[in-house]
């Protein structure tokens, strides 16, 4: 066997000499090579050593590759003329995965759907920014279906656009280490989106002020005047959560409530006594399921009731205790939240 190996580099060196260029699986080496491997069984394999085997290489030329096995570590290296520098080092982390997609909310025009999902990692790499896309198609089967433009956070407040389509929610999720990118998991279809709408959203509230705390509500504010309220109220129920462990502590059905309306909205106020310690927070539920949960002085899940599973979404404004009486948290025409530090507008339009 030996001498075969040699005989075979002897013929190599020969064939280097006569014609500068050495094929190997093909008499007709690429002419910009000098040395040409053609195969479609099998690789290029170079020497694997470890640090101590590739230490005791004398004097490394300048461009010498190895692959470096060390323990768990293994890199492909060259020698760049001073020392040993990794070209590349694969790994065997696995991506991270998405699993219970899906999103809740009203379907109809108007109307606030939030996207939910279980984030895994088999190395426990912690979740890093991960990437959403909502979807349009004509029918729950996803008949020319298209991404959404611009429709890439968590949340999504349909358009007219979407009148008659169906819509689904993606995932793509991210890791902040090793394998960082995993594969986009969807959620079914839901549909189709109305065009008369009562969109139901948690609308004002107030929850801590200077002194004894009073004056605490809820308020839920729903589309359309009197005459087109939904007509089962019993199908809404806003639930007040405590987030020191996840649980309601407070619930009521809409129906129980007596509303306060204008041209364009109803106003459900429940006067309650609210947590003050935060976090906190607030959930609505309509008969397509959870509608929102949002929370103050921080995030939390909810371990039951119609939030169960869901994480809230921390609002960004807080009360304190040197907050007036009179005060409350308001929600913007556009959705956003904010401070109205003087007189609360619970029963009728918010003042921001």
């Amino acid at each position: 066997m030996k001498r075969i190996r040699l005989l075979v580099l002897f013929t190599l060196i020969l064939s280097a000499g006569a014609y500068a260029q050495v094929g190997i699986g093909t008499n007709s080496p690429d002419s910009s090579a000098v040395l040409d491997i053609t195969s479609t069984s099998g690789g290029l394999l170079l020497p694997r050593m470890n640090e101590s085997q590739r230490d005791a290489i004398n004097s490394p030329a300048t461009g010498l590759l190895i692959y470096l096995i060390e323990g768990s570590k293994q890199c492909l290296q060259v020698y760049n003329g001073t020392g040993w520098e990794n070209i590349y080092c694969p790994t065997t982390n696995t991506i991270p995965m998405a699993s219970n997609v899906l999103f809740s909310g009203t379907l109809s025009i108007g109307g606030n759907l939030s996207g939910a999902y279980t984030y895994t990692d088999s190395e426990l790499d912690i979740e890093d920014v991960s990437l959403y896309q909502w979807y349009r198609a004509d029918d729950a089967s996803g008949t020319n279906e298209s991404a959404i433009a611009g429709a890439t956070s968590l949340t999504y407040t349909i358009t007219a656009s979407d009148n008659g389509k169906y819509l689904r929610f993606g995932v793509t999720p991210v890791a902040a280490t090793g394998a960082l990118t995993g594969n986009e998991v969807q959620s079914s279809y839901q549909g189709p989106i109305g065009t008369i709408s009562n969109v139901a959203r948690i609308n004002e509230f107030h929850y801590d002020n200077a002194g004894t705390d009073v004056n605490q509500f809820v308020e839920i504010r729903i589309t359309e005047g009197l005459a087109n309220q939904p007509a089962d109220l019993t199908q809404y129920t806003l639930s007040l959560y405590n987030g020191s462990d996840g649980t309601f502590y407070y619930t009521e059905t809409l129906n129980n409530i007596t509303p306060t309306c204008d041209a364009s909205n109803c106003y459900y106020v429940l006067n309650v006594g609210i947590q003050n310690g935060g976090p906190d927070g607030i959930a609505l539920s309509g008969p397509s399921g959870l509608i929102e949960f949002i929370s103050y002085e921080g995030t939390f899940t909810a371990t039951n009731g119609i939030a169960s599973g869901a994480t809230s979404v921390d609002i960004g404004v807080v009360e304190t205790s040197g907050t007036t009486v009179n005060s409350s948290i308001e929600r913007t025409a556009g959705g956003a939240w904010a401070s109205s530090p003087n007189a609360n507008t619970k029963g009728t339009v918010n003042s921001l």
